[in-house]
């Protein structure tokens, strides 16, 4: 006869305990990592950001300095991510984003600056939580080089002018974005940008948001 199992029993707590170990398994510090930027140039302002997609979090910001030389970083935590602020003048910089250290960046914030497509090719090895294209000369073309980060990722486009909407279907599939456009409610390019990149359906069936 099947008998039922006590609450105090090890098979019935069990389930609660691997999900507590996972739980607490993310709510210690990440092991410190190396940023090698040029020694002899700058490629911007660093800090360290808590995320705000993060519940139980605040929005804590801490300034590094100038990116240049090499950068030893220690996260608080797991949801914190280093971010790169870099200068209007920015075109001539992104080669050296191609430093396989620099998959470590969690934001690069490019707004007003001087990049266009072809730049963001640059980027392609580095998953981002938060890419600012705000008011630059992209057309979207250079987009196909922007890679996800697995949590979530925001790519800001709002200012960009230039922006063709079939190159938004780059961001089709993905699950964890959200989607700033620079197109302002009732222009019909907003719509098609939707139709684009949520392939027709509603955003909480495709999962990105269309902001």
């Amino acid at each position: 006869m099947h008998r039922p199992v006590p609450i105090g029993s090890g098979q019935h707590w069990w389930p609660w305990l691997a999900v507590l170990l996972v739980v607490l398994s993310g709510c210690g510090k990440p092991e410190p990592f190396t940023l090698e930027f040029p020694a002899n140039t700058s490629l911007g302002d660093l800090a360290v950001v808590e995320d705000v997609n993060c519940f139980t979090c605040e929005n804590g910001v801490e300034a590094l300095g100038p990116a240049t030389g090499s950068y030893e970083v220690r996260l608080p935590a797991a949801h914190w991510y280093v971010s790169l602020d870099m200068p209007r003048k920015a075109a001539h910089l992104l080669a050296h984003l191609r430093h396989p250290s620099m998959t470590g960046l969690g934001m690069i914030d490019l707004r007003g600056s001087d990049v266009s497509d072809s730049d963001l090719a640059n980027l392609a090895s580095i998953p981002l939580r938060y890419l600012y294209l705000n008011e630059t000369r992209v057309t979207g073309e250079g987009l196909r080089y922007v890679k996800a980060h697995p949590r979530w990722i925001r790519v800001d486009l709002t200012g960009c002018d230039r922006l063709e909407p079939e190159h938004l279907s780059h961001f089709r599939g993905w699950h964890q974005a959200t989607i700033a456009l620079p197109y302002p409610p009732g222009d019909s390019r907003r719509e098609l940008a939707r139709m684009i990149i949520c392939d027709g359906q509603p955003e909480d069936i495709c999962k990105t948001q269309i902001r």
